[in-house]
């Protein structure tokens, strides 16, 4: 375990090696399609035959969820459902994913929204695979070059104001605690290697699910 300090912001660094937790994996895509007064058509494929509860989950604001549906048959590879209760917009959706043996998973979020900005941020966004919250929840930075290179990176909340950054990152995997960003919601970083900009992205730090 590492300790950091920033501008007086003191955060725990939880560091594993093929431990507990483990990389985000490539996730089932899926889409809404909002049909008007007919209700919002939810479609999905799910590549995991061991999947034993699929749940389709419905927020507001894209933070808080709940779930509206569990799927009958959870690995069946192409489904999808109409949701019909709603009538106010803008809507997201995300889908629970839980697997045999206790592994769960979120998809990313999709967003009914007409709103340009809120599209773009729940519709067309794709996680990063070297900053990004895994299958957990829990805010990670995988850098499997991080002993031949020199990185850094800055976090920002989404409006662009600076948060904290963490420099000289020597680990392959880095596990945050979700205090250190003080709220849910998204947030912005900067990923450079040997002082070059490598990649700029966002992620989405939510509260903890419930394992069920």
């Amino acid at each position: 375990m590492k300790w950091f300090s920033t501008n007086c912001l003191l955060f725990f660094v939880c560091i594993t090696h093929g431990g507990w937790i483990h990389a985000q994996e490539t996730l089932p895509e899926f889409k809404v399609q909002d049909l008007g007064n007919q209700g919002i058509k939810v479609s999905w494929l799910n590549p995991f035959k061991n999947c034993q509860q699929l749940s389709i989950q419905r927020s507001t604001d894209s933070i808080q969820f709940k779930t509206i549906l569990n799927a009958q048959t959870p690995n069946m590879y192409d489904n999808g459902f109409v949701d019909k209760a709603p009538t106010e917009r803008p809507l997201f959706y995300r889908i629970y994913y839980q697997l045999a043996g206790g592994k769960f998973y979120f998809s990313t979020i999709q967003s009914t929204s007409s709103n340009k900005e809120l599209a773009s941020t729940a519709h067309t966004w794709k996680a990063s695979k070297f900053v990004f919250c895994n299958g957990r929840g829990i805010p990670t930075i995988l850098l499997p070059d991080a002993r031949k290179h020199l990185y850094k990176l800055v976090f920002k909340e989404a409006n662009g104001t600076y948060i904290f950054e963490i420099n000289g990152i020597k680990d392959k995997e880095t596990y945050l605690d979700k205090a250190n960003f003080v709220h849910t919601g998204w947030f912005l970083f900067d990923l450079y290697e040997d002082g070059n900009l490598k990649e700029q992205g966002k992620f989405l730090v939510q509260k903890d699910a419930i394992n069920r």
